[in-house]
């Protein structure tokens, strides 16, 4: 009867190209045929091969830790395997550990999205909560094995989310690929046979879908239309007008602050990308700017250059966590939005109209008047053209319906 072999090497092989770290597993050998179980995961530059430890890295100590524990628990379950049975295989020896390490989605999920808020990714944690509410609904369960999501389970919870939540493919889409990424990490993590993995058949695209705006007329009913300066539409129909005619989006718009204004244009590193972008104030900018500026200047004379340009956002940058800033901006969305569809309503505009519905029209105003691609593109702090050209077909669309519509004139 051989003896079980343990070594804790680091996969480069494995090496994931978004974060640069590898695995970091524990070999077990067996009548020459080997299992590797993953312990951690680090950059390769913090591994020490010949210690078989982590080094020069801020919680080397803490990994290191986390190593040592989880390799003499699974030694021990290996030698308690192999001491009541003679003839263990190494195949046998991969089910025990697998059967004590989690493979239940719900807690893999769960310590996922405990890493994303270490890490600040809260926008991604916030949708990694969605989507694991909705899939907890339908398996109405607070386990959900792995094994158990199947191509059957899959199809089945594809209809569920289009039939029973009404969600559209674009939706489905997002929701799919964000299981299918929990579930191909924990077939990665846990050296599971990947053949068994329902997502490597199935496979969810996106449909291209008509993006709505407005005409630069229809703007201009919104910007013109007679509100009281105390009503609460009055703040929301600024800022709607601001991102109409600046681009910007409505978390940059919300935490604009006027420091980044200057007499001539607007600079500021976009929330989502963390691109520097500079603006020219156009016309419609300035007059807002200007009341603005003149409200604030009733109440008191005081350097204004670290408060928000709007007032909607009752936390400070420089004192909130990203969560508690992401919170605020969410809410302040949505109550904006509210408010946006109802002033669309008093205006005689029949469309379901948001923030970036602002957004939308900044684009397709610029392409009615022939700005190029580019510098759309640039103004929209966008770093691929390509999503640029999703409105040059928006454009183009309209026209060719235009044209067609003579047809039956």
């Amino acid at each position: 009867m051989s003896t079980a072999k343990f070594k804790v090497v680091i996969r480069l092989e494995k090496l994931s190209k978004s974060t640069n770290e590898a695995p970091v597993c524990l070999r077990i050998t067996k009548d020459r045929k080997t299992t590797y179980k993953t312990l951690i995961h680090v950059q390769p530059k913090c591994w020490d091969a010949k210690r078989q430890c982590v080094v020069h890295h801020d919680n080397a100590d803490v990994l290191n830790a986390i190593i040592a524990q989880k390799r003499a628990a699974m030694e021990k379950e290996t030698c308690l395997l192999t001491l009541s049975h003679e003839d263990v295989s190494i195949a046998t020896i991969r089910n025990k550990i697998n059967d004590n390490l989690s493979l239940d989605f719900f807690e893999y999920a769960q310590k996922y999205g405990e890493s994303l808020q270490v890490g600040g990714n809260y926008g991604t944690y916030k949708r990694l909560k969605s989507v694991v509410k909705k899939i907890r609904e339908f398996v109405k369960k607070d386990q959900l094995p792995v094994r158990n999501i199947t191509e059957d389970f899959v199809r089945r919870y594809e209809r569920h989310l289009s039939c029973v939540k009404g969600n559209c493919k674009n939706t489905i889409t997002v929701n799919m690929r964000f299981i299918a990424k929990l579930v191909g990490d924990i077939y990665r993590n846990y050296d599971l046979d990947e053949t068994s993995n329902p997502f490597r058949k199935i496979k969810f695209g996106f449909e291209t879908t008509s993006r709505e705006y407005l005409t630069a007329e229809e703007v201009v009913k919104i910007r013109d239309l007679k509100l009281n300066l105390y009503s609460p539409l009055y703040e929301a129909r600024d800022v709607f007008i601001f991102e109409c005619y600046s681009g910007l989006r409505i978390s940059d718009i919300l935490t604009l602050k006027w420091e980044n204004i200057t007499d001539d244009e607007i600079t500021l590193r976009m929330r989502k990308t963390e691109k520097l972008i500079t603006i020219p104030l156009q016309k419609n900018i300035r007059e807002i700017l200007e009341k603005r500026r003149t409200i604030i200047g009733r109440y008191a004379m005081r350097d204004i250059s670290k408060e928000y340009v709007f007032g909607f956002l009752k936390v400070n940058e420089r004192n909130a966590t990203a969560q508690e800033m992401l919170n605020a901006i969410s809410s302040s969305t949505a109550m904006i939005n509210k408010r946006i569809k109802r002033i669309a309503k008093l205006a005689g505009i029949n469309k379901t109209i948001s923030t970036h519905i602002g957004r939308h029209s900044f684009a397709t105003m610029l392409l009615t008047n022939k700005v190029d691609l580019p510098v759309i593109q640039e103004l929209l702090g966008h770093h691929d053209v390509k999503v640029t050209q999703i409105y040059a077909k928006v454009v183009s669309k309209r026209k060719e319906e235009a044209i067609n519509a003579l047809n039956f004139m």
